[in-house]
């Protein structure tokens, strides 16, 4: 190309313009990322944002939140606090951090009832929590508990051979009771023998499987508590008499003889059951108890309901098993096939039941079936997730359900012991020798020239 004047001075607008374009798309580039900040969470478990309930209960929380941390004076460490509390003040403003090193403030750490470096102290209302770590599950979980307000009792009936509390057994509700506790209910036993009433602050009464027959006395106080409005978890075992059927009268329900037993054999095999009266459903009804389950759950020995429509109730089915199953009325040992006298599936495993009562609502839920609150079986498939919900609608606190943990599969890896050997032999012998061996290639290659 033939440089002329006309060229030259081309050249030098351009050199001159490159700069100043470059330096504007610069500050442009600088201003756009200080006036609009764009995140995304590209992590396989979504474990840097909240996941929806959590977002539901800080929406739901009228009040502001304050969070003081006690721990040594770290500028990483509070950095590290300050992003896990930026999660939740996307959602919620009103969240107030600020930290507090207790060897310097032993008098307010003491005060507030901390008891080591790094305890977390949450206050919302009048009211305040400690938590040990900053996980999502034990925030989130104290925010429920302080939102509760008020303590939730719940009341399970002993003194008929219910599914005790304190049973650390296979049959008991220790793991259960642990779960409700941690949520922010309070739970106690109750027997009509030794306290002839129930308490006025129970907000739910749990009748988890008695065995023994219930003393007529009982069963008036129960259905007593019912006329007044309280709310009741019943949770039913077959095959026994115990004298509440004026109680099932006054909820509009009657029960299936029989037990339910189920023909899926390919899919009971799929989850790992034998037993055909270990039932596994998958069908829920519409209702805040079962709209989110999307896992099986689990009821080994189990009866179905049956529901009077015309009742002064609102009954809506909450669990329902599926169409090859039956309720069985003979022997459940050997080979087991469906008979005449037998109820054919699919059947009403549970039900949830309301009603108006002195202008608000009451709640009732029965289950034909126990042990699937069992310690045995609560972490089987979604049963976990179905008694914390159930338990937070019987008490009325429908946005209060438990969190459910997310998996961050991208975080480790898990290798057999036939790979692992493999990757060991490959990176400390394989490729070092094959270094070396090149290394001396090329020496005796270039000791030739």
């Amino acid at each position: 190309m033939q440089v002329t004047s006309k060229t030259r001075w081309q050249i030098r607008l351009q050199n001159l313009i490159f700069p100043l374009l470059l330096a504007a798309v610069v500050g442009l580039v600088a201003w756009l990322t200080h006036a609009h900040r764009i995140e995304a969470d590209w992590t396989a478990g979504g474990r840097n944002t909240l996941t929806e309930t959590s977002r539901r209960l800080l929406e739901g929380l009228d009040q502001p939140v304050e969070i003081t941390a006690f721990v040594r004076e770290d500028a990483q460490l509070h950095r590290d606090i300050e992003r896990r509390i930026d999660l939740y003040r996307r959602h919620k403003r009103d969240i107030e951090l600020r930290f507090v090193n207790p060897d310097l403030n032993p008098d307010l750490a003491a005060r507030e009832g901390i008891l080591r470096q790094g305890q977390i102290l949450i206050r919302l209302g009048g009211y305040t929590e400690r938590i040990d770590t900053l996980s999502e599950r034990e925030i989130t979980r104290a925010l429920q508990r302080l939102a509760r307000g008020e303590e939730r009792w719940l009341a399970f009936l002993e003194g008929n051979q219910e599914r005790g509390l304190s049973d650390p057994g296979s049959r008991g509700l220790t793991q259960l009771a642990q779960v409700l506790e941690r949520a922010g209910f309070s739970t106690r036993g109750l027997d009509l023998v030794r306290t002839p009433a129930i308490p006025d602050n129970t907000r739910v009464l749990v009748l988890a499987g008695p065995v023994r027959p219930l003393l007529p006395g009982a069963v008036t106080l129960l259905q007593d508590h019912l006329a007044q409005g309280g709310n009741l978890l019943w949770l039913v075992e077959p095959g026994e008499d115990i004298g509440l059927e004026p109680l099932a009268r006054d909820l509009g329900i009657d029960f299936v003889p029989g037990v339910i037993v189920d023909a899926n054999t390919e899919f009971r095999m799929l989850l790992g059951i034998e037993h055909p009266a270990v039932i596994p459903v998958v069908d829920y009804g519409q209702h805040p108890v079962t709209r989110n389950l999307t896992t099986q759950t689990l009821f080994p020995v189990a009866m179905a309901l049956d529901l009077d429509l015309e009742s002064a109730w609102t009954p809506i089915p909450l669990l329902t098993t599926l169409p090859r199953t039956w309720a069985e009325t003979g022997n459940l040992e050997g080979d087991v096939s469906f008979d005449d006298g037998d109820r054919l599936g699919p059947l009403t495993l549970g039900v949830a039941l309301t009603r108006e009562i002195d202008g608000r609502e009451q709640r009732v839920a029965v289950i034909g079936d126990s042990d699937f609150l069992a310690n045995d079986y609560l972490g089987f498939g979604a049963n976990l997730n179905l008694a914390t919900n159930l338990f937070n609608w019987l008490a009325q606190d429908d946005s209060l359900i438990d969190i459910t943990p997310r998996s961050a599969p991208d975080t480790q890896i898990e290798l057999g012991d036939r790979m692992a050997y493999s990757l060991a032999i490959l990176f400390l012998f394989v490729l070092p020798g094959g270094l070396l061996a090149a290394g001396i290639l090329i020496w005796l290659r270039r000791r030739k020239r």
